[in-house]
């Protein structure tokens, strides 16, 4: 048995995370709201048990962006089911899920299928929407050559610079949430087909 699977039990439902959560609760819950369950979506997600365990905290813009879209996808597909635990916590399972670079970045989904065994990872967000994030962060930089350190990595811009890119950030996300959304369920939903066709 995974690390994960062991840690089911003790990870929070969705209402025991979002009542303990310290921020963004508000901007959380309208996104578990606002998150559009399509057809297809029940023709992926509504055949087979799945069990998503994510690592999260709540003060995670990816995490407040992402995580209740499948949050929303557990409550209206009965099939798919919802733990989360925080990474702070849970430092050993966060380690055992690192991006290429080798940071543990969250949040983290791990799929695992009705028997507990993992299906596989995503982790932070979609790749496209990444690669979607890093357009809008170099067109935001060329178009805005006034701001100091614009161009540096997050960690090293000054602070009046950080200011205006997250005021960018949260407007222009905001914008693309629809679209992200579908790029996480048809990820996922890849990553447990791939994986059950493999063991198949």
């Amino acid at each position: 048995m995974s690390l994960a699977a062991e840690r089911w039990e003790q990870a929070m439902t969705p209402d025991e995370y979002i009542a303990s959560m310290q921020q963004y609760r508000a901007e959380f819950e309208r996104n578990i709201t606002r998150t559009r369950i399509m057809p297809g979506d029940w023709a992926a997600f509504g055949q087979e048990p799945l069990h998503i365990l994510i690592i999260t905290e709540d003060w995670c813009p990816d995490s407040v962006q992402f995580v209740p879209m499948v949050i929303a996808l557990a409550q209206r597909v009965p099939t798919v089911e919802v733990r989360l635990v925080r990474r702070s916590e849970h430092q050993d399972l966060a380690a055992h899920y690192r991006r290429p670079d080798g940071t543990q970045a969250i949040p983290t989904f791990v799929l695992l299928d009705a028997d507990f065994q993992e299906l596989g990872v995503l982790i932070e967000r979609p790749e496209r929407a990444a690669a979607e994030l890093r357009a809008a962060l170099a067109e935001f930089a060329r178009t805005h050559p006034e701001l100091e350190g614009v161009e540096r990595p997050w960690a090293e811009m000054p602070p009046e610079t950080r200011l205006a890119v997250r005021a960018f950030l949260n407007e222009w996300r905001e914008q693309q949430f629809d679209r992200w959304t579908r790029y996480l369920f048809e990820d996922l939903a890849e990553i447990a087909k791939t994986a059950r066709v493999r063991a198949a």
